[in-house]
């Protein structure tokens, strides 16, 4: 071999350091005469092609990749961590290589890229949109993973698409200075969409400031925010709802907000990927109310968007969200009726923007292609660990996947199949039939019949509306009047002794004298309405001498525990021998646990005269109003709190802005929640004791702390039973009584017998989808490997053999294991 003695210094930049070495060209017979050839032969990738002075590593440039991925290293931090590796004590005498680094990188990811999708094989073609990257193996893909008779072996909603859309703002990205400057490696070919064609679609499009007719929903109201120094405010994307895989090319920036026509071109495109004559589509989006209003005129009046022919679209919220819309939109939007929707929340692309947002900041002031590549390259490698994982099984974490939704459907199928088995058996047939065939027409034509599972009951009458009805029925009932008066101021006193000793909880450990003072004062009046109260009985029941019963109720701890300081708990301590509720003299009992002469709190076995029995009607009536008021009181009590939670307590701005305020404002609202609780229970109590039957209380049933709080199955995405109907039973029905009992039952049967079926059908769904997503996996896996074995077939070269030959056997791999794990689990469809 002929050397030349022409030497000179190269610096190779190694994953142990950055070196320094004199270099000499081979000047051999036949040897290449590009000098970056000579590099690439021994794992050297140049920095430039026609005179290289630096050189990266195979190795070091695959453990930057891996670093950014894992670890969201920045290049910067990354040559810093050489730079300490190759002297700590003077790293500045080091060769700075920082922006050689950012140029090769990129390169050594585009060819990775190509590499690994063929396209180093097949070099004759060039990739296409989404042609560099992954997609689920799960998710139904004609010509792919499904055999070529699906059309007709597979029900429609069984193949139906599933996708997710939302939007992530912290994916902001900065103007460039010099944007002419920017070269793009591969646009348009992995998850973000083509620049060009998406750029002219955005200025063409027409932009519809409207508002929401809905709930205050941010993503159309913020729609018109602008920042001067951005770029691009965030990305929009949509995903696979059932296994969280981004799907390729429909990853758009927005420019302003996230606006309808930047989710419009993302889902358009998502449904073009491998979707051949598929005929419907799921899209959960959380403003799929307003959304889906103009969605098809948008299209239709666009150059740049599309459909597949006499595809069907089926809009839906997921169930987090779907709480703060109005309740129209419970019924029309809820995934739990939407057949085909399975067991999914609609919320996992939520839980794919965490990890993403740990490099946002890093690509923020980027170029936009470098940018680009950055957040395609976490969007494969998010897809690729959800194929593959990174753990220790011998089993792919796909499949443990699967095997785990398996496991939960048919659990969810047992738990579902007896409860709506037994009350279609405990029902009117003919009812039953009626409700099932609205229930298939809702299915088909969806929009208002979907109706059928809210309520069609008048609203539930008030306390005052009783009391004047009561009022003017009450001369000739029992020829006296007041009464009904009488029994409200009752009630009235009821109410503010129960706010008096919230206000003596609300103290503190040692109040001062100001303080105890405003306590006695409440005391002293509260203490002359009941004497008065008292005195009024007295005529009210021509001097009958009435004595107290069961009628204390004792306020639950747990409905306290906002208020109390732990010191005060007046109204909560066990009646002993020296209790302030031992009232053997009124005179001497507090004013907030002294007794009332109520026809409610009379004891049991008291004579029921003709006076006494018409009052005791008369408080009834007027409690099934209190109880009424309460659970209205309740349910718009409940919905403020969950608004303030969502909105403010976790919200981005509210963490260092707004964070004691909102906390302030929702101990304020569980305050008043614990109220109309306490409230409730006295009310339901007193009607136990005035006699109620038991299709009232089978109304107005009892009120636990659990039916208080938020449901699981909107902030557990992985608990299981998340698609249940677990709204306490006064979010069910209106607690309405009225002369027509038998509309009201009528009524709850027939919404509760529809949500059970609806229940049952979407677990049966899930499993049915679970067991051919397994067959579907397995087949994705095998035409992976049929690719790669035709590529090493067809290699004239050895490398491209060998690389083919291993992509083989590693598809091949993934296929045994899977049909090891799923053999008589799955379906199997040829």
């Amino acid at each position: 071999m002929k050397l030349s003695w022409d030497y000179f210094n190269l610096v190779i930049v190694h994953s142990t350091g950055v070196y320094s070495h004199r270099v000499s060209w081979c000047q051999c017979p036949g040897a290449e005469k590009d000098r970056h050839l000579h590099l690439l032969k021994v794992r050297l990738f140049p920095a430039s092609i026609t005179r290289p002075q630096s050189a990266f590593t195979f190795d070091v440039l695959d453990n930057f990749l891996i670093d950014a991925l894992e670890c969201k290293t920045s290049a910067m931090s990354f040559y810093q961590k050489l730079r300490c590796f190759t002297d700590n004590a003077f790293p500045h005498k080091i060769p700075d290589r920082y922006r050689e680094l950012m140029r090769v990188s990129r390169i050594w990811r585009d060819l990775m890229n190509r590499i690994q999708f063929g396209f180093g094989h097949e070099t004759d073609r060039s990739p296409g949109p989404g042609d560099l990257a992954l997609y689920s193996p799960a998710c139904p893909q004609p010509g792919i993973n499904l055999p070529s008779s699906w059309k007709d072996s597979y029900d429609d909603w069984l193949v139906m698409q599933r996708y997710v859309v939302d939007g992530n703002f912290t994916a902001q990205h900065m103007k460039m200075k010099t944007p002419e400057d920017d070269v793009s490696l591969a646009d348009g070919k992995r998850y973000m969409v083509t620049e060009g064609p998406y750029e002219t679609h955005i200025t063409e499009s027409v932009e519809e400031k409207e508002k929401s007719s809905c709930s205050n929903h941010r993503a159309v109201n913020a729609a018109n925010v602008q920042r001067s120094n951005l770029r691009a405010t965030g990305v929009g994307a949509t995903a696979c709802a059932r296994h969280g895989c981004f799907v390729p090319h429909a990853v758009v920036d927005f420019q302003k907000g996230e606006r309808q026509m930047n989710m419009d071109y993302s889902i358009c495109n998502a449904l073009k990927y491998p979707s051949e004559d598929i005929g419907s589509a799921l899209i959960i989006y959380d403003v799929a109310c307003q959304w889906s209003i103009h969605f098809h005129a948008r299209v239709d009046q666009s150059y740049h968007l599309s459909l597949p022919r006499l595809i069907k679209i089926l809009p839906a919220i997921s169930k987090f969200h779907l709480s703060a819309h109005k309740l129209l939109c419970f019924a029309r939007f809820s995934l739990n009726f939407i057949t085909g929707a399975g067991h999914i929340d609609g919320e996992i692309l939520e839980t794919l923007w965490a990890p993403f947002n740990k490099i946002s900041p890093t690509a923020r002031s980027m170029t936009l292609s470098h940018r680009k590549e950055v957040l395609d390259d976490h969007m494969r490698d998010s897809n690729w660990k959800k194929l593959v994982g990174i753990g220790k099984s011998p089993l792919l974490p796909k499949f443990k996947s699967l095997l785990k939704k398996y496991y939960q459907a048919l659990q969810g199928v047992n738990n579902t199949q007896g409860p709506y088995e037994e009350l279609t058996n405990s029902l009117d047939p003919a009812d039953v039939q009626t409700w099932k065939k609205k229930a298939e027409l809702a299915a088909l034509d969806r929009g208002e019949l979907l109706d059928i599972y809210q309520l069609k009951m008048d609203k539930a009458p008030t306390m005052a509306e009783i009391r004047l009805r009561l009022t003017e029925n009450e001369l000739s009932t029992n020829g006296r009047t007041g009464a009904v008066a009488w029994l409200i101021e009752g009630i009235n006193i009821e109410n503010a002794q129960d706010a008096l000793r919230s206000s003596i909880r609300q103290q503190s450990e040692d109040p001062t004298a100001s303080q105890r003072i405003i306590i006695e004062e409440k005391r002293q009046k509260l203490l002359s309405r009941i004497n008065k109260f008292h005195e009024t009985a007295m005529v009210i029941t021509n001097g009958m001498e009435l004595e107290g019963g069961e009628g204390l109720q004792q306020d639950d701890p747990e409905l306290c525990l906002e208020e109390a300081d732990g010191y005060n708990f007046p109204g909560i301590e066990d009646p002993g021998e020296d209790s302030i509720l031992d009232l053997g003299d009124d005179a001497d009992s507090s004013a907030e646990v002294a007794e009332l002469w109520m026809p409610s709190w009379e004891a049991s076995d008291v004579i029921m005269d003709d006076i006494i029995m018409p009052l005791r009607q008369e408080e009834l009536e007027l409690r099934k109003g209190q109880a009424n008021d309460c659970l209205e009181k309740l349910r718009q009590a409940l919905g403020d709190r969950s608004m303030v939670f969502r909105e403010k307590l976790h919200s981005n701005k509210s963490v260092h802005h707004q964070g004691t305020r909102s906390t302030k404002e929702l101990r304020k609202i569980t305050l008043a929640i614990n109220k109309h609780a306490r409230e409730y229970r006295q009310s339901r109590a007193a009607m136990q004791r005035l006699g109620a039957d038991s299709d009232t209380l089978t109304l107005y049933q009892s009120l636990k702390v659990e039916d208080l709080a938020v449901s699981k199955e909107v902030t557990e995405e992985n608990k299981h039973g998340q698609g249940s109907d677990r709204l306490a039973w006064f979010w069910r029905i209106n607690s309405a009584v009225n002369s027509q009992q038998s509309e009201c039952m009528y009524e709850f049967y027939r919404v509760n017998w529809l949500k059970a079926k609806a229940r049952y059908d979407r677990w049966s769904e899930e499993l049915k989808l679970v067991q051919h997503e397994m067959c579907w996996t397995v087949w994705w896996f095998q035409n992976q490997k049929s690719k790669w074995q035709a590529r090493a077939d067809e290699s004239i070269k050895n490398g491209h053999r060998a690389y083919a030959e291993k992509q083989a056997f590693m598809w091949a791999e993934f296929a045994a294991e899977g049909t090891k794990s799923f053999q008589g689990k799955w379906s199997i469809t040829s």
